[in-house]
């Protein structure tokens, strides 16, 4: 059984072939017994209150509820374009969690988030997450018309898109070093993070100790994922389908 961490699929109307890919990626690993760790974006927006579906959304979640149902193991953190998530935890997921998931695999300390709160510098955006993610925020989100609350939502994203360009297309070199030396500091062994859409992998050492720190890339990237292995072996990062269906336990 393995860890399966992924992140930033931004499924869309327009992504028939990618959703495909990732439903099947996500049947394998509960074929083979795979825990799947989520790193947030799972569409280019999603909210997370029952009648907030879209409609391209509702067969992609009831595919992946019938698996949840089915014994399949998958913790989700939330991204910049997610809102509300936890009210999919226990019909979805195992667990939600609004900011980092941190836990033990084969006896390793892992911290893991979607990595759009690392950029110290960013200062526009932390602005904006602290407008559009608080009590509220989900209040008015909660009790507005569905349909008026999508409208503006999808107005909103567009807009944010085209935005802040600067913070957005260089990764933060040093914010990611001050970001990896806390989490060493915190007794941590894997750090992994998502947003950037950048395949990495960096190793930092104090003293005696050292932790390894993976950047995950997009869905749309091949369709490559993290895969941390039981036995405590070197976590790798590998391409869906690569193998005879899922390459993680090829």
């Amino acid at each position: 059984m393995n860890l399966l961490v992924i992140s930033d699929l931004h499924l869309s109307p327009t992504s028939e072939h990618r959703t495909g890919q990732f439903l099947e990626f996500l049947e394998n690993a509960w074929k083979n017994q795979d825990q799947v760790l989520i790193l947030g974006d799972l569409f280019d927006l999603w909210f997370g209150w029952p009648d907030l579906i879209m409609q391209f959304q509702k067969p992609i979640l009831s595919k992946m509820k019938e698996l949840f149902s089915s014994g399949l193991k998958v913790d989700y953190v939330e991204g910049n374009r997610d809102f509300g998530i936890h009210h999919q935890e226990g019909i979805l997921f195992r667990r939600v969690v609004s900011r980092a998931w941190e836990g033990e695999w084969e006896g390793r300390k892992i911290h893991a988030e979607h990595g759009d709160l690392m950029n110290q510098s960013d200062r526009p955006y932390r602005i904006w997450r602290r407008i559009s993610k608080n009590k509220i925020s989900y209040f008015l989100i909660s009790h507005l018309p569905p349909i008026v609350t999508l409208r503006v939502g999808l107005r909103l994203e567009e807009k944010m898109r085209k935005t802040n360009q600067k913070n957005k297309i260089a990764y933060p070199e040093q914010s990611g070093r001050d970001f990896l030396l806390k989490m060493l500091h915190a007794g941590m062994d894997l750090v992994i993070v998502g947003h950037f859409h950048l395949e990495k992998t960096v190793q930092m050492q104090l003293a005696s100790r050292n932790v390894l720190f993976y950047h995950l890339p997009g869905w749309e990237q091949g369709f490559r994922y993290l895969v941390i292995p039981a036995g405590k072996g070197i976590p790798y990062f590998t391409e869906w389908g690569k193998d005879n269906g899922n390459s993680a336990t090829a």
